[in-house]
C-alpha cells in the first residue's frame, strides 16, 4: 500500500482497493481495510511511520474488497469496528454477499472465494448519517446508497472517502457495467457528491487515485448509468427474458462477461436497471408458462 497525503489530516492508502486514513491529535481512524489479511498486514506496515493509533474502523460498504481485512485490524490493533445498517450486517456475516448474489440460495463454489466472501468481523457501532467523534477523531458520515445498499461517504481532516459511490473514469469503463444495487439511488448519491465539490480537499474514491475536484466524475458516472439503463430498455425491446435481456446488453455496451462471478454482477446491475424502468412505468413483471418475463411498457405520446 502507498500513503499518500491528500490533505491536512487526512490519507490516502493506495492499493487495488484504496482505504483512507484520518488523524487526530495522535489517533487515526481508518476508512476500509482491503480485500484480506496480507493487505491488512500492509495497511499496518504503511501506517507505521505516522506514528499514530488506530483507534476505530469505518467500513463504507461490505464488499469483500473493501472489508475483508477487517477482522485483521481489529484483532491487531483493538481498534472497534463501524459500518452502517445492512452494511454491518454482511461485515458481521458476510456470507450475505454470495447469498444475494445466488438469488437468495446457498452460494456455489464459485461465489465462496475472497472476492465475493470476506472473513467475518464482528461490528462493534452503528454508523448514523452526520458528524462524529470516533475514537477521539471528527467525521461526517454521508449516506452514499446506491452501488451497496447502505454504503456512505466517510468525511474529515480536509478529505470525503467516497468509496464506490463515484469510479475513476478508467475503472468505470474498464469495468463496463459497473456493479449497482438501485440504479436511481446511485444517481441521486452522485447528485449530492457533485454538491460537495470544493468543500474538501481532496476526494478519494475506492479505486484509483485522489482529485481535487469531483464533479466531473460524477457527471461521467451518471451518463454512464443512464446509458446502461438505456440499453436495457433496448434489450427489453429485443426478448422478455432475463438471460437475453443480460446478452442483448452486453452485446450493446461492447462488453464482455468472462466467468459466472462476473455474470452475476453484471446481472445484479441488470436488474437493478430493470426495477428503476419498473418504477418509472416503463417495465412490468408477469408470470406466464410457468416463466417469469419482463415487458416493455409503452410511453403515451407527448
Amino acid at each position: 500500500m502507498e500513503l499518500i497525503q491528500v490533505a491536512e489530516a487526512a490519507y490516502q492508502l493506495r492499493g487495488g482497493s484504496n482505504a483512507g486514513v484520518i488523524v487526530q491529535d495522535g489517533q487515526a481512524v481508518l476508512v476500509d481495510t482491503g480485500l484480506d489479511r496480507d493487505t491488512a498486514r500492509r495497511i499496518l506496515r504503511a501506517l507505521e511511520g505516522l506514528q499514530v493509533r488506530i483507534g476505530a474502523v469505518v467500513i463504507t460498504h461490505a464488499h469483500a474488497d473493501h472489508s475483508g481485512g477487517a477482522a485483521t485490524i481489529r484483532a491487531r490493533t483493538g481498534a472497534a469496528v463501524y459500518a452502517a445498517g445492512m452494511e454491518a450486517a454482511v461485515v458481521a456475516h458476510p456470507l450475505f454477499e454470495p447469498l444475494y448474489l445466488f438469488s437468495g440460495a446457498m452460494p456455489p463454489a464459485e461465489l465462496r472465494h475472497k472476492f465475493t466472501l470476506a472473513e467475518a468481523c464482528p461490528v462493534d457501532g452503528l454508523l448514523e448519517p452526520g458528524e462524529h467523534v470516533i475514537a477521539g477523531v471528527p467525521l461526517r458520515v454521508i449516506p452514499a446508497p446506491g452501488h451497496a445498499p447502505d454504503q456512505v461517504m466517510i468525511a474529515g481532516g480536509g478529505a470525503c472517502f467516497v468509496a464506490d459511490a463515484c469510479l475513476a473514469p478508467e475503472v468505470l469503463h474498464k469495468h463496463g457495467i459497473p456493479f449497482c444495487v438501485q440504479i436511481d439511488q446511485a444517481i441521486a448519491t452522485l447528485a449530492g457528491l457533485s454538491a460537495l465539490d470544493g468543500t474538501y480537499a481532496a476526494f478519494v474514491p475506492g479505486h484509483g487515485p485522489a482529485v481535487e475536484r469531483i464533479a466531473g466524475w460524477a457527471d461521467e458516472n451518471v451518463a454512464r448509468l443512464a446509458e446502461i439503463r438505456e440499453a436495457v430498455a433496448a434489450g427489453l425491446e429485443r426478448s422478455n427474458e432475463l438471460g437475453e435481456i443480460v446478452r442483448f446488453t452486453a452485446e450493446r455496451l461492447s462488453v464482455e462477461i468472462p466467468n459466472p462471478v462476473i455474470y452475476w454482477l453484471t446481472q445484479t446491475t441488470i436488474l437493478a436497471c430493470l426495477a428503476s424502468l419498473q418504477a418509472a412505468g416503463r417495465a412490468a413483471i408477469v408470470v406466464r408458462d410457468n416463466r417469469l418475463l419482463w415487458q416493455a411498457v409503452s410511453q403515451p405520446e407527448g
